[in-house]
Order: structure tokens, then sequence, then C-alpha cells
């Protein structure tokens, strides 16, 4: 469930600039935002234990915590547009369709928003081919977490952003926590996944 996203002010979209990929610095700070706090809004925007078989490196999946004009790999993608500055916008490639619509696109503004509050940059584009990067080189690339678990361990730490302005609270963000881990993450640990039947039995 790719998300699309720009902020306009009336009829001006506020993404639209000369800076890189023809976003504006308001832009760069949000997308600077999405990737300080992707790990905590995986909590909420990938919300199953199913969603990280889908985040693996080595395919086309969103794991690596950058963005890109080009590369599919890369967590946020600037697409490229007909030039008309009403079109421009940044695509945030992580979420699935397993997370509360509500609570996803909720998560992702506030994200955006913290990152234009104190002008957090994202760094450089990663515009090489992730294919064809060294090991060394893509090792200095942040992934996004391994399983949802970590992801909600991240939440948990790191949710001050969602807090502003009463968009989230506390109770809300605690309650989803405990209920995502005793009802999905403790009982599928629990339990054997029908691959290892085929792995361990099938001789």
């Amino acid at each position: 469930m790719h998300v699309h996203i720009s902020l306009w002010r009336g009829d001006k979209n506020l993404f639209a600039g000369p800076e890189y990929g023809g976003l504006s610095e308001t832009a760069l700070y949000f997308v600077g935002g999405l990737i300080r706090h992707t790990h905590a809004l995986l909590g909420f925007t990938n919300a199953s234990t199913n969603s990280y078989k889908r985040l693996v490196p080595g395919f086309e999946a969103p794991v690596n915590l950058a963005y890109s004009q080009r590369n599919r790999s890369a967590a946020i993608r600037i697409p490229v547009t007909s030039g008309k500055s009403e079109a421009k916008r940044v695509e945030f490639r992580c979420p699935d369709s397993t997370g509360n619509p509500y609570l996803t696109l909720a998560a992702i503004l506030m994200a955006g928003l913290d990152g234009i509050e104190n002008r957090v940059h994202p760094g450089e584009p990663l515009d090489k081919n992730i294919y064809d990067m060294p090991p060394e080189e893509l090792a200095h690339v942040k992934k996004t977490p391994p399983d949802f678990g970590a992801a909600l361990d991240a939440l948990e730490a790191g949710h001050e952003f969602l807090l502003k302005g009463d968009v989230f609270t506390e109770d809300v963000i605690r309650t989803w926590i405990d209920f995502k881990r005793e009802n999905e993450i403790l009982p599928v640990m629990r339990r054997p996944h029908p691959f290892e039947f085929c792995v361990y039995f099938d001789v």
C-alpha cells in the first residue's frame, strides 16, 4: 500500500521546488522526518507478522531507508512526473494493507511534520543501483526493522512525535502495542509454521 503524499497551502503544492527531484526544501525535511521515524512508523504501517516477509533485502522491496527518484528498493521514491508542480509528491513505499489506514496515514503525516518542524535533512539520495553496490558500501545504508516485534519495540521507545497536538495518545499507543504483542506476535512464535514441516519432516 504505497502512500503518495504532498502538502498544500490553498492551491499551492508545498512539495514542489528547485531541490532534488523537483522537490522543495519543505518536502526534503518531510522526507527526513519519514526516514528518522521509519522504524517506529512501521509499528502502525506494517501491522502484522506477515508484513515482514515482504520487507526482505534482495528484491524490489523498500528496505533501504533512503530516498531516490528511480530506486524502487528505497523506502521513499520521488515519482518522475510531467513537470507540473501540482503533480510533485513523495511516495512512502513501506506500508502494506495490514495497517489501519486511519492510524497509518496519521502516523506518516506526523513523522513528516516532525521532520519539517525540526528541519531534518534526509542526506544524499540513493541513486545508485542497489544490486551493484558492494556489501561494504551497502552496510552503511540503514534498513527497515527485521520483524514486527522490532518495529513495535521502536514504536514503544520513540513515539513522542505522534503525541503532538494529541493526535495520538499514550493509551492508544500502549493498547496497540500490547494487543499486537499478546494476540499476534507471541501466538505465532509459539506455534510451528507449515514450512517447518517441509524443512524438518519432508525427508
